[in-house]
């Protein structure tokens, strides 16, 4: 055998070795990609079947001049604005005992208009999705006139960061609860409609310096340590200037 060819079978069968090198590759890789897809698969069936567990319907509330995430006439001379995450327990605390109280004595006589923002803390502490499906899933209850009740009913369920307490499962029962068009809701939630409205609330928190939650701003000025009292100080001067 000459050495022409001695070498043309040598880089025949270097050849030869990279593709079989690269068809051995693509093939784990498929295999890699189509374990992960059944897991995948498997966690959500586990998931699925598990028990949606009871929950706390709270009692229904008037909601003066509800208009999607806002309460209260759009030409007020004050605006109060709350970016809150619904996993995090001190919005919860602000949703079920302080807000009510700012409903009462300030939006439902047309002073205040509430604006509610999302603000997605809680998940990048803890991990998983529960606080951005919550806040998605309350976007699609808006779409259906009901943005504030659902919001009070996801408050009224916490049960702990990451806990599973806002699962995919118990979003769609709450809208189920209410009464919503599940089928609409459903829709709704599992396209993610509303995926880039919520990114758009925490864009919009950021670029003001937000870095927790609650935070509340009242005509764009943001209120230390919010509880009734320094949010009703803040008001109070803004509709006294």
């Amino acid at each position: 055998m000459s050495k022409r060819d001695e070498l043309r079978q040598r880089r025949q069968a270097r050849r030869r070795r990279r593709t079989f090198t690269l068809m051995g590759v693509v093939v784990v890789v498929a295999l890699a990609i189509t374990a992960y897809l059944i897991f995948q698969n498997y966690q959500k069936q586990v998931e699925d079947s598990r028990p949606i567990g009871a929950f706390v319907t709270p009692a229904p509330v008037d909601w003066p001049m509800a208009d999607g995430k806002a309460l209260g006439p759009p030409d007020a001379q004050v605006v109060v604005q709350e970016y809150v995450d619904f996993q995090c327990p001190f919005c919860g605390q602000f949703a079920t005992t302080i807000e009510p109280q700012l409903v009462e004595q300030y939006v439902a006589s047309g002073k205040v208009r509430l604006e509610f923002r999302h603000f997605i803390v809680v998940d990048g502490n803890v991990g998983g999705s529960e606080s951005r499906r919550a806040a998605e899933a309350s976007e699609c209850a808006s779409e259906q006139g009901r943005f504030w009740d659902y919001q009070l009913l996801v408050f009224s369920n916490q049960q702990g960061e990451g806990q599973g307490a806002f699962a995919d499962r118990r979003l769609k029962a709450f809208a189920e609860t209410l009464e919503l068009d599940t089928g609409k809701f459903n829709a709704c939630f599992d396209a993610g409609r509303y995926a880039s409205t919520v990114r758009a609330d925490e864009a919009r928190a950021r670029s003001l310096g937000l870095d927790s939650t609650p935070s509340i701003l009242v005509n764009g000025k943001l209120v230390a340590n919010p509880d009734f009292n320094s949010i009703a100080a803040a008001i109070d001067a803004e509709l006294n200037q």
